[in-house]
């Protein structure tokens, strides 16, 4: 995959991550998760970011997998008979891993998405933290029309995320759904017109921002870690985490600020 595939900006505390195919309404070949990933990653050491935006150049997020990049798997997939289909599931679960990543990291991660997002783009934004559209955008998650499933997290993060009656029809059917449907399901946190939808996504890194960061990726791995937990596990999770955060300088730093009026100066991330 060539750079510019990946277009990338520091913008004050957000990075900001484009898909940049717009000649392809930026189809994303699979090589484009891991590189996407990486990028993400590499953020944890610049004390300056404090949240990722994933957006989309052009007039779309993604039209979802590049399927050139499909078609050079086919061929192997198809004559996998002996190994009982051993070697695509490797390969699925390299993918997935992936997003999984993407969905631990203790980094914020926002997803501003326009126009379209189909089929593995909306998986990629299904592992991201917080969802935002534009009031016109369209979603789907089309790979029963191909007979496939969607297996990068479509089908268990999307049933997860707006119930499994609702992701049963979303897969089910294949249809295109509204942006005032993503919001009404609550597969996005808020809608906006495409021109302040990436100004939206700043202001809410700039919210972010303005919290303690350490806190910040407690909260992620709590929420996200617990999503399977028992109630009593996720409990002890809170409190675990909030005894290493209660002997932490940015608590001390934070009381302070709040009692002489002033904006916290964060130490630890």
């Amino acid at each position: 995959m060539t750079e510019n595939h990946l277009l990338t900006e520091k913008k004050g505390c957000a990075f900001h991550i484009v898909l940049n195919r717009p000649d392809k309404r930026n189809a994303m070949p699979f090589e484009m998760l891991p590189e996407i990933c990486r990028l993400v990653e590499e953020q944890l050491t610049d004390p300056e970011v404090r949240c990722v935006i994933i957006r989309g150049a052009g007039k779309v997020f993604s039209a979802g997998v590049d399927f050139n990049s499909l078609a050079s798997l086919v061929g192997r997939f198809m004559a996998d008979h002996a190994a009982g289909g051993a070697s695509i599931r490797a390969d699925i679960g390299q993918f997935q891993h992936y997003l999984n990543r993407l969905e631990a990291i203790e980094l914020p991660i926002i997803c501003a998405m326009h126009g379209r997002v189909f089929g593995m783009a909306l998986e990629l934004a299904l592992a991201c933290d917080i969802r935002l559209m534009d009031t016109a955008c369209r979603w789907c998650l089309p790979e029963l029309k191909f007979g496939l499933v969607a297996d990068l997290g479509g089908t268990a993060r999307l049933s997860r995320t707006i119930g499994p009656a609702r992701a049963m029809e979303a897969l089910m059917t294949g249809r295109q759904y509204s942006a005032e449907q993503a919001m009404a399901w609550g597969l996005v946190n808020a809608l906006y017109p495409e021109s302040e939808l990436v100004s939206a996504a700043e202001a809410l890194a700039d919210d972010i921002a303005k919290m303690a960061p350490i806190a910040v990726g407690a909260t992620k791995a709590i929420v996200q870690k617990g999503i399977d937990q028992a109630l009593s596990n996720q409990l002890d999770m809170e409190a675990s985490l909030q005894s290493i955060l209660l002997r932490t300088e940015d608590f001390q730093e934070g009381i302070k600020a709040l009692m002489e009026g002033r904006a916290p100066i964060w130490q630890c991330k």
